[in-house]
């Protein structure tokens, strides 16, 4: 029965999105509509009703989740403790090591057994967490805000569009959502023709996936004069974005590129919208905090933290306060869009996307790719190592024509961006690998970072 259930509903499957939004019509509709309505909400109606739902889950998480009983005892609290903002800021952050260590006492007792579906992260932070969602609820949850990030863009779901993303098989084509997904994995001098002989077959109104890997196809396009016309729209998902990628796909393309930031876990959803790229965090999926270093919360605009997410729709599994080690930058800033939603400026990645210098100092990644980028354009693909403080590795796959000048050009400008607190070597591979859901990084961290003290 198991397996038929992830035949029959499998999420990257056409089929699998059908199903869902026809067997969970209920909850897929009521999220949308929801979603929708709040979007008309002001900035104090937001505030009550995220209140209301942190209390509600306060509540439900003490009288049926193990370890929120423990958490709770331990404190020597219970939820009517909780009175104020800062009252539930003294709530423990919920790790991922305790995600790991505790995932059975994290089971809300009040589910049935049947609907409890066992997922998995990437594992791309190194922790490849196992957890719950509620079976096909939290399926028709998602694509119910997938369909209003699409409309802001000027997309439906069921139009045509191309998803490029982690997928064994090089090409597949999906006729119940009109969707033709390519391999991030098998994008190769090989493969590249075929892909875009694909696309433009379909014409296609939207592309779905991987910044790195869409931006990989453009520069293949760009580099061979060929062109695609029609897009309304670009939205990008599971790695940051960076300026320079968005402005050579919004120039390529000649349409908008869209920012989405969330995560398998559930506990926050945002995207960008028709009028900026600051990302607008949907009140009603959950509550988000920013923590500094200090471990103090995030209040000015312009101050960067990590991310802690509190999650609305995992009542199965409640993650409360949960260090998502992703950093984002604080907006205090309304947009014209006219939604009173609350803000991040921009994601900045995750901690793990930290330098780490030859005097401790964590130095954000930003700014520093792009350079690379522009040193040289005889790389087919580059990526950033790190394994010892102050010392970084550029692993290069040439193009022809790359030379000693290449190599010179980047380190002069590295060494100038960095200056002492830094070197940098480079050495040549055949091929930039793959993390294992597809997706390419630009850097590889193997020091162990904390963001909090």
């Amino acid at each position: 029965m198991h397996k038929l259930w992830k035949y029959l509903f499998n999420e990257d499957t056409g089929r699998g999105i059908a199903l869902t939004t026809i067997l969970y019509s209920s909850p897929y509709k009521k999220t949308y509509d929801f979603a929708k309505h709040s979007e008309r909400w002001s900035s104090e109606q937001i505030k009550s009703y995220q209140w209301q739902q942190l209390t509600t889950l306060l509540h439900h998480a003490n009288h049926n989740v193990p370890y929120y009983k423990k958490i709770f005892k331990t404190q020597g609290l219970t939820p009517n403790d909780i009175k104020s903002l800062d009252d539930f800021q003294t709530l423990p952050f919920l790790t991922k090591e305790a995600v790991q260590e505790h995932s059975n006492e994290l089971k809300a007792t009040n589910y049935p057994m049947h609907v409890f579906e066992e997922t998995n992260t990437g594992g791309s932070t190194g922790f490849s967490l196992r957890f719950y969602v509620e079976k096909g609820v939290w399926f028709a949850k998602h694509l119910a805000y997938i369909k209003i990030l699409l409309e802001r863009g000027g997309c439906q779901i069921m139009d045509k569009s191309v998803q490029i993303i982690g997928r064994e098989k090089p090409w597949e084509y999906r006729p119940l959502a009109k969707t033709l997904v390519l391999s991030s994995y098998r994008m190769t001098d090989e493969n590249l023709p075929r892909y875009i002989q694909k696309i433009k077959r379909l014409q296609p109104a939207y592309f779905v996936g991987y910044p790195s890997a869409i931006t990989m196809l453009a520069r293949y396009m760009k580099s061979n004069m060929i062109e695609l016309k029609g897009l309304k729209a670009i939205f990008c998902f599971g790695e940051t974005i960076y300026d320079w990628q968005r402005e050579f796909l919004e120039i390529f393309f000649q349409c908008r590129v869209h920012g989405q930031y969330g995560h398998r876990e559930q506990c926050i959803l945002a995207g960008t919208c028709e009028k900026s790229n600051s990302y607008h965090i949907f009140p009603d999926y959950g509550f988000a905090e920013l923590i500094n270093r200090n471990g103090q919360p995030v209040t000015k605009d312009g101050e960067t933290g990590e991310i802690i997410a509190t999650g609305f729709h995992t009542g199965i599994y409640p993650f409360i306060r949960y260090k998502t080690g992703d950093i984002a930058t604080y907006s205090t800033h309304r947009c014209e869009c006219g939604r009173q939603y609350p803000l991040f400026k921009s994601i900045e990645g995750r901690v793990q996307e930290f330098m780490v210098s030859n005097t401790n100092r964590l130095v954000p990644l930003m700014g520093v790719l792009q350079l690379i980028s522009k040193s040289s354009p005889n790389m087919k693909e580059y990526q950033l190592y790190q394994d010892h403080e102050g010392e970084l590795i550029l692993h290069i796959v040439k193009k022809e024509g790359f030379s000693d000048d290449d190599a010179r050009h980047i380190r002069e400008n590295v060494q100038s961006r960095l200056g002492d607190e830094f070197s940098l070597s480079i050495e040549y591979l055949d091929s930039i690998p793959r993390t294992s859901r597809g997706k390419y990084q630009f850097f590889v961290q193997k020091l162990s970072i904390k963001y909090t003290l």
